[in-house]
């Protein structure tokens, strides 16, 4: 009798690991009574953020690792949160950011661009997003950057 509850009791226990790791895989969305929501996407199994803001040429290193990618909706304003590290130096960063801001038109926007510290703020012309994107040795050999993008509707 025992025995034949311990195999049904490891049947049970493997069923409900096998059922809820799926679940690891998909996206988690929260609702809130007033209508908001968040979207946390687990991008480190992806090689591209899934998320509807960022324009699809917005460069993101080769060897980047994803760390957050999360988009959210409260009161009307869209933002999205996306951090990842790279092994890029900050040199690279700084000079393929600044480009990349200068060929969307924001070349108003307050940057800091240098060895220690990678700093974008700005608002894009065209999309009205506001953008703020910083950067910062993480170790040695890797970067950590940030980037928040918000949109109000």
């Amino acid at each position: 009798m025992r025995k034949s509850w311990s195999v049904g009791m490891i049947g049970v226990l493997f069923i409900f690991v096998v059922g809820t790791s799926s679940s690891f895989v998909t996206p988690a969305f929260a609702a809130t009574e007033n209508g908001s929501y968040t979207v946390v996407t687990p991008d480190i199994l992806t090689k591209r953020p899934t998320i509807d803001m960022l324009p699809a040429d917005f460069p993101i290193p080769d060897d980047a690792v994803i760390d957050t990618s999360q988009q959210t909706y409260i009161d009307g304003q869209n933002s999205i949160l996306l951090g990842f590290h790279t092994k890029s130096s900050m040199e690279t960063l700084a000079k393929t950011y600044n480009e990349y801001f200068r060929i969307i038109n924001m070349d108003q926007a307050i940057q800091t661009l240098n060895e220690q510290q990678l700093s974008v703020k700005g608002t894009d012309p065209a999309t009205t997003q506001q953008w703020l994107l910083t950067g910062a040795p993480l170790t040695k050999d890797t970067v950590e950057v940030t980037v928040k993008v918000i949109k109000t509707q």
